[in-house]
Formats: structure tokens, sequence, C-alpha cells
């Protein structure tokens, strides 16, 4: 009996940058060289086990390059077949540097260049990457705006108490954990939520690692939103306001408000469950410019 063999998945980014000195519109795009396929490309590599392709995306550059980055809007995924008959997936994101550090060339990477976008186009080996440089080009800046769905709760039938105070449940901790990386990827750094405590738990620990409070908002709660759901869409129209200012944002929400939160932000509705996010990009004028949908992780 034959069985299919499932797709290699890879993960990388378009990393742009504009220099001082530049030209009004000019940039600069991050190049590796690899010496074992003489070729140049944009940085990227094969997922981990359990692992978002957002996530692999920033490691990838990072162990590739030395540059740490914040993901913006995602690019076409690339699928293609390789020399030996397995099917690779790629997905690729645009991105801006938050720091970088000095890499040493070894076996796998021997150079990284800044390259001028045009001159990149004529150094690039690959077809496939110069159309990835020639979209990433043409995608305005956005920032961010992530509607997470709280992470799974304890069941209602073995809780007594009130149902705003109802926690995590051990996996559902172990999920707000990964969240941390997730959000990382996107360089979120505002954070807030309903305020019940499942909410507020499924963000803690990614807001502890930025050193500031979660942003406890009743607006968001389940209760106000059956009496009130005025003021959480007035609350996501600030929010968009916001986040289309400049600040990346993640909002955690319950399942019965995140649909009104969803065509808030022009995004086409969809179901979330427990731990996964919507990611919307949105332009300086506050449009949306693209969504992408991250699934919960599965342990």
């Amino acid at each position: 009996m034959s069985t299919t063999k499932p797709p290699i998945r890879a993960a990388g980014a378009v990393v742009l940058r504009t220099t001082p000195e530049a030209r009004a519109g000019e940039q600069d795009v991050a190049l590796i060289h690899r010496e074992r396929y003489d070729d140049w490309t944009l940085p990227k590599g094969k997922l981990e086990r359990d692992e978002w392709p957002a996530v692999a995306a920033v490691r990838e550059v990072a162990e590739e390059t030395g540059l740490t980055v914040r993901l913006g809007v995602p690019l076409d995924r690339m699928r293609y077949r390789l020399p030996d008959g397995d099917t690779k997936i790629v997905d690729h994101w645009v991105a801006t540097v938050v720091a970088e550090e000095p890499r040493p060339p070894d076996e796998e990477v021997d150079a990284v260049e800044w390259v001028p976008v045009a001159a990149a186009r004529t150094r690039l080996t690959h077809d496939i990457d110069r159309a990835l440089l020639d979209q990433a080009v043409s995608l305005p800046p956005t920032t961010p705006l992530v509607l997470l769905r709280h992470c799974k709760a304890v069941s209602r039938k073995d809780w007594s108490a009130a149902d705003a105070d109802r926690p995590l449940s051990p996996f559902g901790e172990r999920q707000a954990e990964r969240v941390v990386d997730l959000l990382r990827s996107y360089g979120i750094e505002r954070v807030a939520s309903s305020a019940w405590e499942r909410c507020l738990q499924s963000v803690r620990p990614y807001a502890a690692t930025l050193g500031v409070d979660v942003e406890a908002h009743q607006e968001l709660t389940e209760d106000l939103f059956e009496t009130d759901p005025e003021a959480a869409a007035d609350f996501v129209a600030d929010a968009r306001e916001r986040t289309a200012a400049g600040l990346p944002t993640v909002v955690c929400g319950h399942r019965p408000g995140l649909p009104q939160a969803q065509e808030g932000l022009d995004i086409p509705p969809r179901k979330l469950r427990t731990g996964e996010a919507a990611v919307a990009h949105l332009d300086r004028e506050g449009n949306l410019v693209a969504v992408e949908w991250q699934r919960a992780v599965s342990s």
C-alpha cells in the first residue's frame, strides 16, 4: 500500500530596510550566499516540529543572518518539487529589522549582505526569489493587530465558581507559553484583553516578556458583549486606529465577540478555536492589507 509523503515545510522572509542616506523610496534587502549551492538567496529554513511558520521564519532569519526581525505582510506561498521528487512548501513574509548581531561565516551561510533592491534583482540566483522581492517592495508598510481567542480553559462543568474567574487548563497554560513566540514574531507592543481570567492568562506570559501589564477591558468580556455590543465595537475601532498609527497590538477575547471584532477590521468571518489567532495587517490609513490565520498549537 503506497503512502503519500508529506511536503517539507519551510519559512523565511524578505528583510527590507531604508538607510538614512538612501534617496526617497530606495530600500536594501538582506541576501545570503550559500557556498554549498553557490547561490544568492533569501534567508529561509525548515520548520521544527509543531512550529508556527511565522515563528520559524523569524528563527531562521536570525540563524542565517544575525538579524532579529518583526514580520509584516505575508507573501505568496511557494510550492515546488525538489530534484529528489519531494514537494516543498515555503511561506515568506515581509520583515523589518529590530536588532542586528554580526554573524560569522560558516559552512551553511558564508556571506550576508545588504543589497539595494535594484541590484538584488540581478544578484539573486533564483527566479522564485526575484518574484518574492518584487511582491514585497510593492506592498505598503503595515502594522499587525492580532485577534487571539483565549487558550483552552477549564471546562464549565468542572468549575463551580464565577465564570469570569474560570482559568486555563494545564494544556491551555502550555498554549499560552507557546503564544509568546507567535506574538514576538510580529513585534507586538500593546497587550489588551477581556478582563476575565482565561483571557488574561492567555497573554500574561507574553506581557511578562515585555515587562508590561495586560490591559484588562470589561467591554471585551462575554457579559458586557451581550448587554452592550457597541462597547466592544468601539474598542476595536480604537484599537484599529492606534495600530495603524504604528502600535503593534494583540487583543485577546472570547468566541462570542470575535466575529464582531473581525467585522470591525474588515476580516472575512471565520471561527477561531481556542488558542487560534487572526492577524490583520493594517496600513497607515487603517486599511486591511492582508490577513492570516494562525492555528492553535497541538502540544
